[in-house]
């Protein structure tokens, strides 16, 4: 199987969850990412999007431009970016969730890391979405 891209990022946001622009943006990130191959999960609380997005590299490299050109967007982290040989996110356009779903904060506060090691706090972020996978639209 060929290596898949993925990129997991925090931003911040002045879009209020399930306001229509963020059903707006949810609703084009589904159809955009469909027609490029992409796979992932969202999520959006207070303030923040975490979003893991996973495909091949050319069409995933251009959403993240895209991303950094947002201005729904601003104070863009990548927090990982690399291959992998498997989807995390397979069939899912964009799953999303919110804090209405389950907290982020509240999950990273029961399940305790350095968050100044990138890398350990990235898997965290991954491993709370994976968690939302299946349990949300």
């Amino acid at each position: 199987m060929t290596d898949l891209a993925f990129l997991l990022y925090r931003s911040e946001t002045t879009m209020p969850p399930l306001s229509d622009a963020a059903r707006d943006l949810l609703a084009t990130a589904r159809r955009v990412n469909a027609g490029l191959g992409l796979t992932g999960f969202l999520h959006h609380e207070d303030g923040f999007f975490f979003q893991w997005l996973e495909g091949p590299a050319e069409p995933l490299d251009m959403i993240a431009g895209r991303l950094e050109a947002d201005p729904r967007h601003f104070n863009l982290t990548w927090l990982w970016r690399g291959t992998e040989t498997g989807r995390q996110f397979a069939g899912w356009k964009m799953g999303y969730s919110t804090r209405d779903d389950s907290s982020i904060m509240g999950w990273l506060v029961a399940h305790p890391v350095a968050q100044r090691e990138r890398q350990a706090y990235a898997a965290s972020v991954l491993a709370f979405l994976q968690e939302r996978n299946g349990q949300t639209a």
